[in-house]
């Protein structure tokens, strides 16, 4: 059981509905008499159903369960003897698995007190039922701290729906929720099973049951927070290993339990959620997993070594603290069931494809008979620092970039998503973002570029900013005014590269953006790219322009579509789920899993959401560490092969920010570019634009791919040939079952 330390920051600003929900000082809660007998068992009766699932409910407990008429599974919300033997287990941990709701709250009278824990199934006192047309609403009371909640269990077009509305929770005293756990143990299952859960770690991430003996002896729980992580400092939000591995890019989890599955997906107010999932040996030998519910912002807080007095000092640690009011929204969350062959990760993304287009929240780009695009990301220029001024060194200029697209053209390759980077006066120096330097061909390149774009269709050309990062060196932005302020109304900062770095306010972001796509209105046909937007958000607790997590989400989605009304190619890094509506192409995408001890297998489960939809790509084809396996990547996760080269010599970019391309001259590239390509497009043209349904882990470093029109590709990264399904498949090479390999 994980148990989070929190304090009270007195005085701390609200971000969510800061003037409709005034702080209370005093408390005057008398509790109220408990209605429950902890000892009736009660009965599960029928509570609503359609033609694919009936929802049961005990009122004696306040629990559920969902069986589903097509293969008679029933999904059990808690733990009972049939599924684990409670006896075995603690007092505390067989509350847990019985309940279908924890709370964890703080005491607002106690600064330094850590939270408590309750549990629905030893704790709730008092349950109120009501019963609705397609289900139950269920109102849990703890009568000691004051705290009552509703929770309604519903059908839904043929769903199961669970939704915790923001007005139905009740804090009566000085307690305050800071998370909730909603049906933790649903579908829990043992290593006897035939089954694993499925979560939002990189690209997807696979934990079998099967696989328990060969964990460590310590066995910790996986956490992923949608879009952010729980700290909120720039040097996390730079450092991929340290942001990204916790952080959720789509709000889902899946189940399988033999031939039935679920998916599980936050469909409101998941910007303020994070899956847990654990495996079996974390304190019982249960395989389970599900979602948090973040009721609260929470802050980290250094508290470091103080001098208090001669010979006194004070021991600092990090503690965290937590904000009085809470973050007032509604929240739901969808369950999708799943059977026999369509009871994998594949229906799983399937069925959350479908979802998304439906509800809009996933547009494709992609239309019939398009040619699947090259992918480039060109590096423009850098500046590199002196002794007295820095030295700006062109790497390629706008006249050099068009003399490159047509000698592709000459080889076949009319069809790119070209990324321009670093193409500003000064190179990558945040906030700055606009003119495009002199020494690359200034407005009048641009002007060539836009009607070298007119006249040639086919290719893509996006200059790519970043609105979100800032250097006090370069000025242009308030370091008061503009930038991010923490729970302890602190600007969110860093030292390094002789400078103090800034998160920019979501609204400050926004103006900059807008100003830049002011500033790019003469150019048409030029694309606008949008770096670490499409894999980072946070809140701000500035006074003047306070943000919540799913707010910046709705100033990032008003970024995208000034973008889209002006008709303009939308590029984004990253894979969050929010950019799905908008964006036209996708870069930097994660092709793994970042994997923890639990992890048994990396997934392309995003790229089976987008595949068909959107065109994206991975980490550039020449800085991996073997060409081979990277291109089979490519091929596994349905991405479009990717490079990144300069006309300069690669030796030019070191001591810059680029010191990490090692190489990416054309001239050097451009036949391994060419070769690639015109591979890609032959094999791969006939599923280009068509939707990945089915990804199979065949044996060790085996791996089958199967799209909508029936194209299947086989996949070994081993060093000995396979036979697979019939086929002869090559060491660290693949076939395709429909269509010519040439």
């Amino acid at each position: 059981m994980l148990v989070v330390a929190v304090l009270v920051i007195w005085g701390a600003v609200s971000v969510a509905n800061a003037q409709k929900n005034a702080v209370r000082t005093e408390y005057e809660y008398v509790p109220v008499e408990g209605n429950v007998d902890f000892e009736d068992e009660g009965s599960y009766r029928r509570a609503a159903g359609n033609d694919k699932m009936e929802l049961y409910y005990n009122e004696a407990k306040g629990t559920v369960q969902l069986k589903d008429l097509e293969s008679g599974y029933v999904w059990k919300s808690v733990v009972d003897d049939e599924v684990y033997d409670t006896e075995k287990v603690n007092k505390q941990w067989a509350s847990y698995l019985k309940s279908v709701l924890t709370v964890s709250y703080n005491d607002l009278q106690q600064r330094d007190a850590p939270p408590t824990k309750v549990f629905s199934s030893s704790d709730c006192d008092y349950l109120e039922t009501e019963y609705l047309d397609n289900g139950v609403r269920v109102r849990y009371g703890f009568t000691q701290p004051g705290i009552f909640l509703s929770v309604e269990y519903l059908l839904e077009d043929g769903q199961f729906v669970v939704r915790i509305p923001a007005d139905r929770i009740e804090e009566q005293s000085q307690f305050v929720i800071t998370t909730l756990e909603i049906l933790p143990f649903l579908g829990s299952a043992g290593d006897e099973v035939d089954g694993y859960f499925v979560y939002p770690d990189g690209s997807g991430a696979v934990t079998d049951y099967a696989n328990a003996d060969h964990r460590p002896a310590s066995i910790k729980a996986g956490m992923w927070r949608t879009y952010s992580n729980k700290t909120l400092t720039v040097e996390e939000f730079m450092n991929e290993s340290l942001y990204e591995r916790y952080t959720a890019t789509l709000p889902v989890f899946g189940i399988k339990n033999g031939s039935s599955a679920l998916l599980a997906a936050f469909t409101q107010g998941a910007e303020n959620s994070g899956v847990v999932g654990y495996p079996s040996g974390y304190v019982v030998n249960l395989n389970h997993i599900g979602f948090e519910i973040y009721t609260r912002n929470v802050f980290n807080v250094n508290m470091f070594n103080v001098s208090s007095g001669v010979g006194e000092t004070a021991n600092g640690k990090e503690i965290q603290r937590v904000d009085k009011a809470l973050n007032a929204e509604d929240r739901e969350i969808r369950y999708f069931l799943l059977n026999g062959e369509d009871a994998d990760y594949s229906g799983m993304a399937d069925v959350y494809r479908e979802y998304l287009l439906a509800t809009g929240q996933l547009k494709g780009v992609i239309d019939e008979g398009d040619a699947m695009p090259l992918s480039l990301e060109v590096i423009m220029g850098i500046t590199k620092p002196q002794m007295i001024l820095d030295e700006y060194v062109k790497m390629t200029s706008i006249s050099e970039l068009m003399a490159i697209m047509e000698d592709l053209k000459e080889r076949g390759i009319n069809d790119t998503e070209i990324l321009l980077r670093s193409w500003q006066k000064d190179g990558e120096n945040y906030p700055d973002y606009w003119p495009i330097a002199s020494q690359l061909g200034g407005r009048k390149g641009l002007e060539e570029l836009d009607e070298y774009l007119q006249k040639n269709s086919g290719g893509r050309v996006y200059l790519e900013n970043n609105f979100i990062f800032a250097m006090q060196k370069n000025g242009g932005f308030s370091t008061t005014g503009d930038v991010v302020y923490d729970g302890l109304n602190l600007p969110v900062s860093a030292s390094g590269y002789d400078t103090n770095w800034y998160l920019l306010n979501p609204q400050a972001a926004f103006e900059r953006s807008e100003d830049f796509l002011d500033k790019l209105s003469s150019w048409s046909s030029l694309g606008a790219a949008y770096q670490y937007m499409g894999r980072i958000i946070y809140p701000d607790y500035n006074k003047s322009a306070p943000f919540t997590r799913n707010q910046t989400v709705e100033k990032w989605k008003e970024i995208f579509a000034q973008v889209k009304e002006q008709k303009r190619p939308l590029a984004c890094e990253g894979m969050n789920q929010y950019v799905y509506e908008s964006a036209d192409y996708l870069y930097h995408v994660r092709d793994s899993a970042f994997g923890l001890s639990i992890t048994d297998a990396s997934i392309p489960f995003v790229q089976m959401v987008l595949s068909g939809l959107i065109p994206y790509s991975t980490d550039p084809g020449n800085l991996s560490y073997d060409m081979d396996i990277q291109k089979l990547k490519w091929i596994e996760y349905g991405a479009l092969p990717n490079f990144i080269i300069t006309n300069e010599d690669a030796i030019n970019l070191r001591e810059s920010d680029f010191d990490y391309v090692f190489t990416s001259t054309y001239d050097v590239w451009k036949d391994r570019i060419t070769e690639t390509y015109q591979e890609f497009a032959r094999n791969f043209q006939q599923i280009y634009g068509r939707q990945m349904i089915r990804h199979e882990r065949l044996e060790d470093g085996v791996v089958g791919i199967t799209y909508d029109n029936g194209v299947q590709v086989l996949i070994n990264y081993n060093d000995a040939d396979r036979e697979i399904k019939g086929a002869a498949v090559p060491a660290k090479g693949y076939v395709i079952t429909e269509g010519e390999v040439r």
